[in-house]
């Protein structure tokens, strides 16, 4: 007669199966057992194509890496800035600014993507 492997849920108590991830009953993620861990998909993002779009589009490299909120937020705030910044500044000077943007989001772009290669 083979028994199965059980362990009890951290959350709730239950009796579970060992290899499950998540608890039946309150449905809580278990804790991962070494050796246990799924196998990592590849996300198939590459970091230099994450990089161009950015540097192309302000926050386009964070919408294409899934970064929905923090995209918007690059190129929302680049656009208002640069609004703002036109009553007082030369073409010059915007432009300047656009491209220390376009800079600062491209960095962040790479910075997102290498975290999410070293994630897989």
């Amino acid at each position: 007669m083979s028994q199965e492997k059980t362990k009890y849920c951290h959350n709730c108590g239950s009796m579970i199966p060992y290899y499950d991830r998540y608890c039946p009953a309150c449905n809580t993620p278990q804790a991962t057992i070494p050796g246990m861990e799924p196998l990592k998909e590849e996300t198939g993002k590459k970091i230099w194509i994450a990089v161009i779009l950015s540097f192309l589009i302000t926050g386009m490299g964070q919408f294409y890496l899934g970064e929905r909120r923090r995209a918007l937020a690059f190129f929302g705030g680049t656009l208002l800035a640069g609004f703002v910044l036109s009553y007082s500044f030369t073409q010059d000077q915007i432009m300047g600014f656009g491209v220390i943007m376009a800079l600062v989001s491209a960095y962040d772009a790479y910075q997102i993507a290498s975290r999410k290669q070293q994630s897989v």
